[in-house]
């Protein structure tokens, strides 16, 4: 072989290729930033990276709050704290929708795809459950004009409030037929005695704190008698109000909110009660009070159902009336319940009385009957009675 082309022979563990060394790598410099970042620490996550986690969780939170409210009063036992939690979110729904509609809002621009079907979803659901509170067929049922209007009024006014002239004021001024009140303890049942001249009728059943409950009437009260529907130490009462065209049923009722899965059964006992009441009630029925129910929790759609009522609230939209010391959260727990042949003029929260709930008014058309002539001496009308 001739020198020349034996000096180009590459030595063994070199390369052919000038400037490359197999052991040693390349004898070429390095290209400029090129080691910097191959040996530099990893790159930080983009920054919509964390910003679409955040409301990837909060989509979870949302949806797992909602279908715990829808199917946990199937899932889990009656009166286990599972079934109690489940069915506490339902009080809620209305924040849980408005939290599902924001947060489809930011998902749009933050979020990523599940996000956005997740809150689409959940939004949607509540759309169902929630609009037809503001819907005119809500208020299907009788609409007569023929039989006597009384107006009614439901009052917590909770008994460690002692602005009992504002309250006595209200009442003076709204001139209602028939007024429940609850949480009537023996300062608020001396005040309710001050208003004799305008409610001549009234059965009272003072209680040490929030058991006391009063019925007042402008009419008659007959057959009235306070009733036990199973909360220990939680009375009711029930009457019949003899208006000039027609007779009906009142029942004033305040069960013990459910703050614990034993609680949470001991209502939905009592307003399932209520509602056996109601529905074998000869007369148009009226379901009045607070009954620390949502329209949207298991114990309130037992009542309505059992009872065949209607809420007096039904087509004119959601209307909180606890807690009246705070902007949120506000639910509607105090209710005017009418049987379907009493038809609902007008519905609506009243002022500020200095209690933790605003006062419920309703305006109603009960259908004239014809009553009865012949009445015993037990179900004689009777005035003031205090218990």
């Amino acid at each position: 072989m001739p020198k020349d082309v034996a000096a180009q022979k590459p030595r063994p563990g070199t390369s052919a290729c000038p400037g490359l060394d197999r052991a040693s790598g390349p004898l070429l410099p390095p290209i400029r930033g090129y080691s910097d970042v191959m040996t530099s620490t990893p790159v930080a996550d983009h920054p919509a990276r964390p910003r679409r986690r955040l409301v990837a969780l909060g989509a979870g939170l949302v949806a797992a709050t909602t279908a715990a409210g829808w199917v946990g009063a199937w899932l889990a036992p009656a009166g286990s704290v599972i079934g109690w939690l489940c069915d506490l979110t339902t009080h809620f729904r209305v924040y849980t929708a408005l939290a599902a509609v924001a947060g489809l809002v930011v998902a749009f621009r933050h979020g990523g795809i599940a996000a956005r079907l997740a809150l689409g979803t959940v939004a949607a659901v509540h759309a169902v459950e929630l609009l037809p509170a503001w819907l005119p067929g809500a208020t299907a049922g009788a609409e007569r004009r023929d039989g006597a209007v009384i107006d009614v009024v439901c009052l917590n006014v909770r008994y460690s409030n002692r602005d009992t002239e504002r309250v006595l004021a209200y009442l003076r001024s709204t001139r209602a037929d028939v007024v429940a009140v609850v949480e009537v303890d023996g300062v608020w049942a001396d005040a309710i005695a001050s208003l004799g001249g305008d409610y001549p009728f009234a059965h009272v059943k003072r209680g040490d704190s929030y058991e006391g409950i009063a019925l007042l009437s402008r009419w008659p009260l007959r057959d009235a008698e306070v009733v036990d529907f199973g909360t220990r130490g939680m009375p009711s009462i029930v009457a019949t109000v003899i208006t000039p065209a027609a007779e009906i049923t009142v029942i004033a009722t305040h069960p013990r909110p459910p703050m614990g899965p034993a609680l949470d059964g001991e209502l939905r006992h009592h307003l399932r009660e209520v509602g056996r009441r109601a529905a074998a009630s000869a007369s148009p029925c009226l379901v009045v009070g607070d009954l620390n129910a949502t329209p949207w929790c298991e114990a309130f759609r037992g009542l309505v159902a059992t009872g065949r009522l209607r809420d007096s609230a039904a087509g004119r939209g959601i209307q909180n009336t606890w807690n009246a010391r705070l902007w949120v959260p506000r639910i509607p727990i105090d209710h005017i319940l009418v049987s379907p042949d009493v038809t609902v003029l007008d519905r609506r929260v009243g002022p500020d009385v200095g209690s933790d709930h605003f006062p419920v008014e309703a305006r109603l058309v009960v259908p004239s009957r014809q009553r009865d002539g012949a009445t015993s001496a037990r179900s004689m009308p009777r005035r003031l009675s205090f218990l």
